[in-house]
């Protein structure tokens, strides 16, 4: 895939192509009907008074009707962001030429704020923020890191995959400085679970373990914690990293242990028994029975204490598995 924003150049010159319906002389129109001027004034110079080529008007005349526009944008954003967008659209149509630098990519990421403030636009948001992005890069690198994140975030609400893989490389290799930890571990997290989809389970493990590290100790996250040291796991069986796998599951069990919550621990511990049974060269890896006659164990207690459907589905479940295990072992069952 050819990513749209690599060329810095596109912060200057997308917008032309982005906004249908404008050219050269629409950018003029524009800029005229902005500052006022009616269209029999338009082929005299406002400075001379002397007639002007049609379609030409003084310079400047295009960022100050550009930043008239954006004033309109500002006003109508919190109430109307669909109109807030039209109005930046054509600041950036009209300014084209004229602003540039932080002028441009202020523009550009009010643009994004407008389209993120309408439902359903996140492939529209993440072009946006990719041009913000490219047009922050010389300027600040902590706001075009964080426009990449966005960008990535909202390819990855629309299911493109490839493309929120690209956005999210950008920062989260390079660094992110002054992220909050807890929003921080939401995005590698999405970028891992983008890059399961395109089968890179691998990456996705190292991201899911950053994750998990960023919530470490948070008494606030301690669910979310659990559930990325688990999906960790998950991953690290599928790339055949199967030793740091088992020690990922033990370590998720414990977790949702410590949380009372019985059925993600279930289905770790025998996750970690499968393992455990399977080592290399058909060896057993680990006392597979022994972690399976302890959930097994807890399941019957806590049937008996807080009886429950969900209970007695993980009590069935583990009892298939255990006959499976005991079928396949030649050790003790």
């Amino acid at each position: 895939m050819t990513d749209p924003s690599s060329n810095e150049s596109a912060c200057a010159a997308a917008e032309p192509v982005i906004v249908e319906g404008y050219g050269a002389v629409a950018r003029s129109d524009n800029a005229a009907q902005a500052q006022g001027l009616t269209p029999d004034s338009w082929g005299r110079s406002a400075a001379s008074g002397e007639p002007a080529q049609a379609g030409h008007l003084p310079p400047g005349s295009g960022a100050r009707a550009a930043r008239r526009l954006a004033g309109i944008a500002a006003a109508r954003l919190a109430d109307a962001p669909a109109a807030a967008e039209e109005q930046l659209r054509r600041a950036l149509v009209v300014g084209f030429g004229e602003i540039g630098g932080r002028e441009l990519a202020e523009l550009r990421t009010r643009l994004v704020t407008a389209i993120a403030a309408q439902p359903g636009r996140d492939r529209d948001v993440a072009r946006a923020a990719a041009s913000a992005a490219a047009c922050w890069h010389p300027i600040s690198a902590a706001d075009s890191a964080h426009l990449w994140l966005v960008a990535g975030r909202a390819w990855h609400r629309a299911g493109k995959h490839v493309e929120a893989v690209t956005a999210f490389d950008r920062p989260l290799l390079s660094g992110v400085a002054g992220y909050p930890s807890g929003e921080l571990a939401l995005v590698r997290a999405e970028f891992a679970e983008s890059l399961i989809r395109l089968g890179k389970h691998r990456q996705a493990a190292w991201q899911f373990t950053e994750a998990a590290r960023l919530l470490a100790g948070s008494a606030t996250q301690r669910h979310r914690h659990a559930d990325l040291v688990w999906s960790s796991a998950v991953a690290r069986e599928c790339c055949g990293q199967e030793s740091a796998a088992l020690g990922g599951y033990l370590r998720a069990a414990g977790l949702w242990g410590e949380l009372g919550k019985i059925v993600p621990r279930a289905r770790c511990l025998r996750a970690a028994a499968w393992l455990q049974l399977r080592g290399p060269r058909g060896r057993v890896r680990g006392p597979w029975w022994v972690t399976i006659d302890v959930l097994m164990a807890e399941l019957n207690d806590r049937l008996a204490t807080e009886p429950g459907p969900h209970i007695a589905d993980e009590l069935d479940r583990t009892r298939a598995q255990f006959a499976q295990m005991c079928a396949q072992a030649s050790g003790p069952c």
